[in-house]
Formats: C-alpha cells, sequence, structure tokens
C-alpha cells in the first residue's frame, strides 16, 4: 500500500540505515536536495517502512529512503513546503531480517558501497545467520559474503579509512 504520511509520522530506526556519513554520501544528499527544490519529491520514489504504536498514534518507521528523507529535511530548512511523503508499507509478518536483507536487494538508488554490505552481513549474522544463508538471500556468493564479513570485523583504524574513501 502507498500512504501519504505527514513528515511528524515519520521515524528513523536508530541504527539500522547503514550509510556512512562520508563526503561522497554527502554529495548524494546535496544532489538530491537539488532535485527536490527544482521538480518535488517523486511520488514514483516513495519511502519504505512499517507501521508502529506509539501510544494511540500510528507512524511509521522507514526502512528504505532515509538519503530522500534527510534531503527532504534539508529542503524544509531552505524554506520548501512539504508536509507528507509518499511511503510503501511492509505487509504485516515482515521481520527485521527480511527489512535488514531489503538494506541491500531493495536498494535501487545509490549502491551501498562494498563496507556498507558488509555491515549488513555482520548484522544477519548477530541475527544467527550463516555465510550460506546470507550468501543466498543476497544472491552472492559464500566467498564474497565471507570477505565482505572480514571487512566488517577489521580493525577501527583501516575500517573508518575504508568508510571514508580513503582505502
Amino acid at each position: 500500500d502507498l500512504w501519504k504520511v505527514p513528515l511528524d509520522d515519520i521515524r528513523v530506526i536508530e541504527g539500522f540505515n547503514i550509510r556512512t556519513d562520508g563526503a561522497e554520501h554527502k554529495a548524494h544528499v546535496a544532489g538530491l536536495v537539488d532535485s527536490i527544490i527544482a521538480n518535488g519529491f517523486y511520488s514514483s520514489k516513495p519511502l519504505a517502512g512499517y507501521v508502529a504504536l506509539e501510544g494511540s498514534k500510528q507512524v511509521i518507521y522507514i526502512v528504505d529512503g532515509h538519503s530522500r528523507l534527510e534531503a527532504v529535511k534539508e529542503c524544509i530548512k531552505r524554506g520548501a513546503e512539504i508536509k507528507a511523503l509518499p511511503v510503501v508499507v511492509s505487509p504485516k509478518g515482515t521481520s527485521m531480517e527480511d527489512l535488514t536483507v531489503g538494506l541491500v536487494t531493495n536498494n535501487s538508488g545509490k549502491p551501498l558501497s562494498q563496507y556498507e554490505t558488509g555491515l549488513v552481513c555482520k548484522r544477519l549474522v548477530g541475527y544467527g545467520w550463516d555465510e550460506a544463508e546470507i550468501a543466498k538471500r543476497l544472491s552472492m556468493t559464500k566467498q564474497c559474503v565471507a570477505e565482505l564479513l572480514t571487512l566488517a570485523g577489521a580493525p577501527a583504524a583501516v575500517r573508518k579509512l575504508v568508510a571514508a574513501g580513503t582505502v
């Protein structure tokens, strides 16, 4: 279902988005801001999320479209009047594992970096998945998953350099 959701009812799951906040990400969001200011928010590119209750109020926690939401917030700071966004809502029974897999498989915008994909694999291991299951669900080889997990588990200094695009 496609919902038109007021911005005040859209929530972000802390730590769910695995994008790294480097210069490349900032440039990507700046490009989205320019596009939204020039053309508006494309309803054909909705956010994705799931419905939850906060007290008796329904809210949407987004699982896809974090960069677009960030761009919309910047547009509003610059004076754009955007009150609601289109959101495709996940069906009941969708698990956090399914949503995590979707970080890779549903991504039709800016591709995830190898490091970001490694973080998704690491999160799935935390859910109890083995490399074979991850490889199958993400349409990768087990070798690729193993290498991504090695990257995600590298020393902090190495991860920082990779996330910044230095290495």
